[in-house]
């Protein structure tokens, strides 16, 4: 009778996992095609609409507003998925507030930049974007409803409040570039929904009386260890646009970024999909478990992204001057590199997740200290020497490199 029991147990378990995975999978699935979709057709729109130094000013304002990034305490975010998962919903209640407090003090960084923009560089338009983005900060990297949803499990959730506040960024982007091609105007339609949307959600959630005042001191130290990890790393993370920006030109950022668009579209974006499919659930396992569950899936992972890398570094010659115009015919030659930077990165997927959902510390340090010294020696190094082609390889050695670490870490942890 006991087998039978265990069988029984085994099977229930099997058909929530297969529930779980097709529910998580279907929404967020969907969602990644209309994100990819509605992101094209956005960048579509800025590369036809606005001169490229006016794109390229964008993409500084939000390298800058990035960089800041650790004012949104990130690593408090990543904390709360783990923590609702196993049922502390105390940790989204003082993480939203937390991070509401940071953003207010990230605004008025940014504050600054406007002020000296205006009374130092006597550049009005970018004191301008700046002022917005600094009134706009206490939501501007406000994501704690998106990690409680996601540690709830709710994914029609996510889905339900990701594709109309994007649709209606995209509807807002398209009526304010048929009137006029002012980047102020492009910046406002893009940031401004988003920010509400961000607090109006959070808030909300807060009002629910089903969620609890529970907290995870594990878990909250754990948030304030990986946020303090973001200081530097959110840095490390944007110096390529930081150094091209100074030292190429506005047009020469414009360029990268639209080479880079597919490897945020083939492989931060999914990334960041898979990670919110499997991060509650690799935190139900034990270690061992999720690692040896990792590796499983690891072939069927990088076989599939082979295969799409393939298919797409044959038609990009062909898509790139349709998508974005004859003007970025450069970012063709970037957008071929990128392709190898994500097949170097590819074998992270998962991994990293792994290491959030079970707030193991020593190895996020590790994984860390790769993450950020890689870049500060390649970029610069690389940069010097082969332009903006080294600055795009110095990503590349710097995603291997981790693949390398994460390799053998998976396998020590699989065999427990």
């Amino acid at each position: 009778m006991e087998k039978i029991s265990d069988t029984s147990r085994q099977k229930r378990g099997l058909f929530s996992a297969s529930v779980y995975f097709r529910s998580a999978s279907g929404y967020l699935g969907l969602k990644l095609v209309i994100f990819s979709a509605t992101g094209l057709i956005g960048q579509y729109l800025l590369t036809h609409y606005l001169l490229k130094k006016d794109y390229g000013l964008l993409i500084w304002v939000s390298t800058v507003v990035s960089l800041l990034s650790f004012f949104g305490l990130p690593g408090i975010s990543t904390s709360i998925t783990g923590a609702v998962a196993k049922g502390f919903d105390g940790n989204f209640r003082k993480g939203t507030l937390l991070e509401l407090a940071g953003g207010t003090l990230g605004g008025v960084v940014l504050l600054g930049f406007a002020g000296y923009y205006w009374f130092f560089d006597y550049d009005q338009i970018k004191a301008v974007l700046f002022l917005v983005a600094g009134v706009l900060g206490p939501g501007l990297w406000l994501d704690t409803h998106l990690c409680y949803w996601n540690g709830k499990k709710n994914f029609r959730a996510i889905f339900m409040w990701s594709i109309p506040v994007r649709l209606i960024q995209l509807l807002l982007t398209a009526l304010v570039l048929f009137f006029s091609s002012n980047p102020l105007w492009v910046f406002v339609a893009q940031n401004v929904i988003y920010v509400i949307a961000n607090i109006g959600a959070a808030l909300w959630i807060m009002g629910c009386k089903s969620t609890n005042m529970d907290i995870s001191g594990e878990y909250q130290s754990f948030g304030v260890f990986s946020t303090k990890l973001y200081l530097v790393g959110s840095f490390v993370a944007y110096l390529d646009k930081l150094v091209i920006g100074f030292f190429f030109g506005l047009e020469s950022l414009a360029v990268f970024t639209v080479g880079e668009l597919l490897y945020t579209y083939m492989y931060k974006t999914p990334g960041a999909i898979l990670a919110q499919i499997l991060h509650p659930k690799l935190a139900e396992m034990n270690v061992n478990e999720a690692a040896r569950w990792i590796k499983k899936k690891q072939f069927y992972l990088i076989g599939g992204m082979a295969a799409s890398v393939i298919i797409i570094g044959v038609a990009i010659p062909f898509a790139y001057p349709l998508l974005f115009s004859e003007k970025y015919n450069d970012s063709i030659f970037y957008a071929h590199l990128f392709l190898l930077c994500i097949m170097m990165g590819t074998p992270i997927f998962l991994k990293g997740t792994l290491l959030k959902a079970h707030a193991l510390k020593n190895e996020t340090m590790k994984a860390w200290l790769i993450l950020a010294l890689s870049p500060l020696i390649l970029v610069p190094v690389l940069g010097w020497f082969f332009g903006l082609t080294g600055i795009v390889l110095s990503r590349g050695i710097t995603n291997g490199v981790v693949s390398g670490y994460y390799y053998f870490l998976i396998n020590r942890l699989a065999k427990g």
